[in-house]
Parts: C-alpha cells; sequence; structure tokens
C-alpha cells in the first residue's frame, strides 16, 4: 500500500503517463500482461500488495504488456527478497536475491550475502 501511493505522488509530479495498476486488475495473455476490459497492452508503473499481511509484495512497471525498468519484490517483513532491472522482458543489468528475510545482523555479512547473491545479465539499453 505505501509504494502505491508513493508511485501516486511521482506520478503527480512528473505529469507521467498511466496512473499505478495493481497487478491483479491485469491478465496475462502469452507472457503479456493486458488490461481485463479493454484487452490492450498494459504500459506503466505497477504494484501488487500482499494478501495475509500489509504492504507491498512487488513494484515495477511494464512497456507494453512486458516487464521493463527496474522490479523490486519485497518479504512480508519488508525487507527485499530481490530487484533488478527488465528490458523489453528480459532481465539485463545487475540482480539481487535475499531468500533470506531476517536482519543478518551487520552491514557487513549483508554485503557479503548481497554480493553471493548478485546475478549479472547482459546490460541494460541505454533508453531503459
Amino acid at each position: 500500500m505505501r509504494f502505491a501511493y508513493l508511485v501516486l505522488l511521482m506520478w503527480l509530479l512528473t505529469g507521467c503517463g498511466e496512473a499505478p495498476r495493481d497487478l491483479n486488475e491485469l491478465t496475462v495473455l502469452d507472457r503479456v500482461y493486458v488490461d481485463q476490459v479493454t484487452g490492450s497492452e498494459w504500459t506503466g508503473p505497477v504494484y501488487r500488495d500482499f494478501e495475509e499481511v500489509e504492504g507491498t509484495e512487488l513494484e515495477g512497471a511494464l512497456l507494453q504488456g512486458a516487464w521493463h525498468g527496474d522490479l523490486t519484490v519485497y518479504h512480508p517483513n519488508g525487507r527485499i527478497r530481490y530487484m533488478g532491472s527488465f528490458y523489453q522482458g528480459e532481465r539485463c543489468g545487475a540482480w539481487t536475491e535475499n531468500t533470506d528475510s531476517v536482519d543478518l545482523g551487520s552491514v557487513y555479512q549483508a554485503l557479503i550475502r548481497e554480493v553471493e547473491t548478485l546475478g549479472l545479465y547482459p546490460p541494460c539499453d541505454a533508453s531503459s
């Protein structure tokens, strides 16, 4: 929920595109997210909230129904589960995954875990 307000504020301040949509309001057809009413491919920011607990589960953006730009997925306690970027539906750049939802104790231990889970994909296009 907190992300939805943040995205809405950013959208209002920048005057950009479509208002953020709950990912649950879209339908997936052949790996493409489309508006359930119009059937058109969705372009714009998206989010999804957890069903069981209060908080944002996912925040990202779609371009013509495909993941495009930054994507962040959270654990129920608010810690980042994984994050990275997409370019036209394909992973690109650096991705980190934090399968452990608990605090690791020290900044050093957290940094070591992040480096160990770093995944590298082809660079993102400069226009992404």
